[in-house]
C-alpha cells in the first residue's frame, strides 16, 4: 500500500479514487453485514394447513396480506393471502399475533390452542408420512392380477381402481417416528390434523403403484406369455 503522502495531491488533499480505494474494506464489510442481517429479517406466517412460511410483509389490505417470498434460486416473488387461510402472523422482533377465531358456523371448531395441535398433525404428516409400503403392495399385487389375466381390460383396469378404493377404509397409523415431538401422542385433535393430508398421500401412492403394476403385468404378458 502506498504510503499516505504519496495519496495527496499537491494542496495535500486526496483525490476521490484514491478515497474510495482506502474506504473499499470498511464498505465491503458494511455491506456484508447489511446483507446478513437483512436476510434474517424475516416475517413468518403459520397457515391453515400447517406450514409455516418464511417471507416479508408488504401491506395488509385488511383482508389480504401482500408479501414478498424468496424462492430457492434466490429469485423474489410478491403474492397475496388471504387472511382466512392465516393462521397467525409473527412479524420480526414482534409476537405473534393469532389471526384464527373458533367459530363454528364457519367450521372452526377448535379453540385456538388446540388448533395449534391441529397444524402440527398437519404438518407432520406432510412433511414425514410414508405411504411407500402401500406403492410396493399395490405394485406386486397388480402386476400379479394383469399378469395372470392376460391382456384383458379389466384385470388391468379394474384391479388398481378396487385397491386405491380400498384405502379409504383402513385407519391411519400414526407413528411415533414421524411426530415432530412425543406429547401429541394419543392427542386426538393432532390425529384429526395428521388424517387428511397422510390419507391422501396414501391414496396417491396406491393408485400410482397400482397402475404401474397393472402395466408391467400386461407388459411382461406380451413380450413372454402370449406366442
Amino acid at each position: 500500500m502506498r504510503p499516505f503522502a504519496e495519496t495527496c495531491n499537491a494542496n495535500g488533499e486526496i483525490d476521490k479514487a484514491t478515497l474510495l480505494y482506502l474506504l473499499m474494506p470498511q464498505l465491503m464489510f458494511s455491506i456484508f453485514l447489511l446483507l446478513c442481517f437483512g436476510a434474517s429479517a424475516q416475517d413468518t406466517l403459520l397457515l391453515m394447513n400447517g406450514r409455516s412460511m418464511a417471507c416479508h410483509i408488504v401491506s395488509d389490505t385488511g383482508t389480504v396480506f401482500v408479501f414478498d417470498l424468496a424462492k430457492p434460486n434466490g429469485k423474489v416473488k410478491q403474492r397475496e393471502l388471504h387472511k382466512n387461510d392465516v393462521f397467525s402472523l409473527k412479524k420480526q422482533g414482534q409476537k405473534e399475533v393469532v389471526l384464527y377465531a373458533q367459530d363454528e358456523l364457519l367450521g372452526n371448531i377448535y379453540a385456538p390452542d388446540e388448533m395449534r395441535f391441529y397444524l402440527a398433525g398437519e404438518n407432520d404428516a406432510r412433511q414425514n408420512f410414508s405411504a411407500w409400503p402401500t406403492f410396493a403392495v399395490g405394485f406386486a399385487l397388480c402386476a400379479g392380477v394383469s399378469l395372470w389375466g392376460g391382456d384383458g381390460y379389466m384385470t388391468a383396469v379394474g384391479p388398481p381402481i378396487l385397491f386405491t378404493l380400498v384405502q379409504l377404509a383402513p385407519k391411519i397409523k400414526i407413528r411415533e417416528k414421524t411426530m415432530s415431538h412425543s406429547d401429541y401422542k394419543y392427542n386426538d385433535i393432532y390425529a384429526d390434523g395428521y388424517e387428511p393430508p397422510a390419507r391422501s398421500r396414501k391414496l396417491f401412492r396406491a393408485m400410482e403403484g397400482s397402475f404401474a403394476g397393472s402395466a408391467i403385468g400386461v407388459a411382461l404378458w406380451f413380450l413372454f406369455i402370449k406366442k
